[in-house]
């Protein structure tokens, strides 16, 4: 080992230090302390080979340059005193002197030939594919769902246009959040009981003359109730519950739909933020 390379070792020991100085207040500081040199060390064996005999010595000055800056310069005696203090410095040692014996003294030059990373490169390869693979699925189920949102949101608008065109003259409520929460209710009615059974089984009850439920709002009746009939009802109980009320709109809702259908709320609601934004257009 020449006094030259001794010297450009204790001029390296420089960069180090603003390097530790740099992670000193990040995450993970212990961590960094201890790897950062010994990850230098092979960095400037693989850059300048020529310096790279006893190279695992950058450390061990760097260790005592810094000792001396801050109780000397900085005087800080305390932050150097403490027991981490010097264990974090055993240990780099004892990490970069093991790095030098078992890897860097032992090659010609620590940058590896296409030989030698050739597994790992297929490594990567592997890692990237699967990766992708990952991604390309995740992409695949997000367009699907978006899909099924799209058509789900065209069946409500068209549910909406429907039955605008046939009950609208049923629907004159001042307060328009009742007139597009009736339109909502109807269509989440309309899912869960298609007209041709809905009518079939009001026929029955009728003839039985059983207590049910009748109409597009499903109103509970002792009676057979038509469609329209049902949503004038529903409007007028509606603006009787929220007569003079200064709710907010999303309280509105709640309040009426706990009232009238607590298990489907949170459908009623969906749909009728579709009615909404498509009212907006």
């Amino acid at each position: 080992m020449t006094l030259m390379t001794l010297i450009l070792q204790i001029l390296l020991t420089i960069p180090l230090s603003i390097i530790l100085n740099y992670f000193n207040n990040k995450e993970n500081r212990r961590i960094n302390q201890i790897l950062i040199p010994s990850i230098y060390i092979i960095i400037i064996s693989a850059l300048i080979p020529s310096i790279k005999t006893n190279i695992f010595l950058i450390v061990v000055f760097e260790i005592f340059i810094r000792n001396f800056y801050i109780t000397n310069i900085v005087n800080q005696e305390t932050e150097t005193s403490t027991s981490s203090f010097l264990l974090e410095s055993i240990i780099s040692i004892a990490l970069s002197l093991f790095t030098y014996n078992y890897f860097i003294s032992k090659v010609n030059t620590v940058i590896p030939n296409p030989e030698d990373i050739k597994g790992f490169i297929w490594f990567l390869v592997i890692i990237y594919i699967a990766n992708l693979y990952k991604i390309t699925t995740k992409d695949k189920v997000l367009i699907e769902k978006n899909k099924k949102k799209a058509l789900k949101t065209e069946k409500v608008i068209m549910q909406y246009a429907k039955f605008k065109n046939l009950y609208s003259a049923n629907i004159k409520s001042k307060n328009n959040l009742i007139n597009n929460l009736t339109y909502a209710i109807m269509i989440n009615e309309e899912y869960k009981n298609p007209k041709t059974y809905r009518k079939f089984k009001e026929n029955i009850n009728a003839i039985l003359r059983k207590e049910a439920y009748y109409g597009i709002m499903q109103e509970k009746s002792p009676y057979r109730v038509s469609d329209e009939v049902s949503i004038e009802n529903a409007i007028t109980r509606f603006e009787k519950i929220l007569k003079n009320t200064t709710l907010k709109e999303k309280e509105q809702l709640d309040k009426l739909l706990t009232n009238y259908n607590k298990e489907d709320q949170e459908k009623i609601i969906t749909i009728y933020n579709i009615i909404i934004e498509f009212n907006k257009k």
